[in-house]
Order: structure tokens, then C-alpha cells, then sequence
């Protein structure tokens, strides 16, 4: 039995450059160049009003520096005006953005510069932190913790699932599959589209792990294996004028 390896959260350590740092909710500000101009860049991006959330004073028991927020309005189906929700150590961790219903649900953590928005939830004890960015509708559950540079959209993490250093974990856009990682898996490297990680599945810094296809790829610490839907074996006729597939594009352009 793997035991999960408790790792402790130190509070950001804040600088001058803090306010311009560049992160995924400010994109659109300009590299540092520690100029005044980037400065008012960066001040004119926060000057939207916090009016979905509050950092309230109950601190968390064993990180201090974190504390919980409370809800300003009603914020998807499961929010109430006044609920309380998980720990943040600024707002730069959660959006705060019209209509983002990105939350922190129990005692979940954003914290560091790590930051959550575009309707991703963190759930029970997961964890962001670092430099991660949890984005596009990503659900982060169990003990799950997204660290140091990891990137993850649209995907669904829970048990003691960890990406870390910098992992990508994206759903496919083409065939909307989802990557979903569970028991003690862990990804370094980029997992993508409709893969299952469990057990003690690991995807080292550099590996790829891609399924582009309509079944869903099972990589565990034993093995290997795919799920098919019976119809994927039936026969139907062509509907409607064939479109080449991206393989025959691909190869065609090779024959030129």
C-alpha cells in the first residue's frame, strides 16, 4: 500500500513585482519591464470589484496565512449568498470575474500564485498551489493537489491524484473527452482527451499521453487497456457527403 506523502504549504512570499506578476487572469498585461506604465497596466486589471466573494478572518488551523471566503451573492446552483466556502491566501486565487462561477468548496486550498476560474471546482481537501492554473470547468476532489507549473482544463482529478512540475492536463476539444485521474496516479509529463489514470499510474516529465479517438484509454500501475462502446462494432451506412479525416489529410499532404 502506498501511503500519500504529506507535503506542507508555505504561505508567497510577496514582492514589488507581485502586482504585475504574469498570470493567466492577466494576459493581456504586458511583460514585466518594471515600469510604471506596466504597473498602471496591471492596477487598471484590478480595479474590478470583488462582488462575488470575501476574504473572511477564520484562519486556517494549520496554515494561518490561509483564510475562507464567504460568498457575496448566489453563485451557480450550489452556492448561497453568505455560504461559507474553502481557504485562499489572496484574491488572486480565485476569479472574481462577471459570471465565472469558479468556487472552493470545504476546505479546499488555492493558494501561492496558484489560481482557479472559468467554472472549476475544488472540492473536499484538494489543493491548488504554486504557480498552477486550474481553468475550464475542471473539478479537483478528494486529496488532489495541482502544484509547482501545472496546467489543467477541463479535466477531473480526485483520491490523491497529483500533477506536478509542469503537467498539462487538457480535455480534447474534437472529441470532448475528459482526462480523469484517481487512487495515487501522477502526471509530470501532458495527458490529453478521454484517458483514465488509476492506481499508481505515473506519466513522467516529457511523456505525452494522447487519445484523440472516441474510446477511453485505462492506464493503471499493472497495465494498459481500453473501453469500447458496443456500437463502436456495428456497421451503419455513410450519411452525407464523407469528409476526409485528418489522417488522410495528413498523409496526402506527405504524398506532395
Amino acid at each position: 500500500m502506498i501511503l500519500p506523502i504529506s507535503i506542507p504549504i508555505s504561505p508567497r512570499v510577496r514582492s514589488p513585482v507581485d502586482a504585475v506578476r504574469k498570470h493567466p487572469k492577466n494576459a493581456s498585461i504586458a511583460k514585466i519591464s518594471g515600469s510604471d506604465n506596466s504597473i498602471s497596466k496591471a492596477e487598471e486589471v484590478r480595479r474590478i470589484t470583488n462582488q462575488k466573494y470575501e476574504i473572511t478572518e477564520i484562519a486556517h488551523e494549520k496554515y494561518p496565512f490561509l483564510h475562507r471566503i464567504r460568498a457575496l451573492r448566489d453563485i451557480g446552483s450550489e452556492v448561497k449568498a453568505g455560504a461559507l466556502g474553502g481557504f485562499v491566501e489572496s484574491e488572486d486565487n480565485l476569479s472574481f470575474r462577471p459570471g465565472d462561477d469558479a468556487w472552493l468548496f470545504d476546505d479546499a486550498i488555492a493558494c501561492n500564485d496558484a489560481y482557479v476560474d472559468k467554472g472549476s471546482y475544488l472540492r473536499g481537501n484538494a489543493i491548488a498551489c504554486g504557480h498552477a492554473y486550474v481553468s475550464r470547468g475542471t473539478l479537483l476532489a478528494g486529496h488532489a493537489r495541482v502544484e509547482d507549473d501545472a496546467y489543467i482544463r477541463g479535466a477531473v482529478l480526485t483520491d490523491h491524484a497529483r500533477a506536478s512540475g509542469f503537467a498539462v492536463i487538457v480535455y480534447d476539444q474534437d472529441t470532448g473527452g475528459v482526462p480523469m485521474l484517481s487512487g495515487q496516479s501522477a502526471v509530470y509529463g501532458r495527458v490529453s482527451g478521454d484517458v483514465r489514470l488509476t492506481d499508481t499510474a505515473l506519466v513522467i516529465s516529457g511523456e505525452e499521453i494522447q487519445n484523440d479517438t472516441l474510446d477511453t484509454l485505462v492506464i493503471s500501475g499493472q497495465g494498459r487497456s481500453v473501453i469500447r462502446d458496443d456500437s463502436r462494432d456495428e456497421l451503419a451506412p455513410q450519411t452525407g457527403q464523407p469528409e476526409p479525416s485528418k489522417a488522410k489529410i495528413k498523409e496526402r499532404q506527405v504524398e506532395r
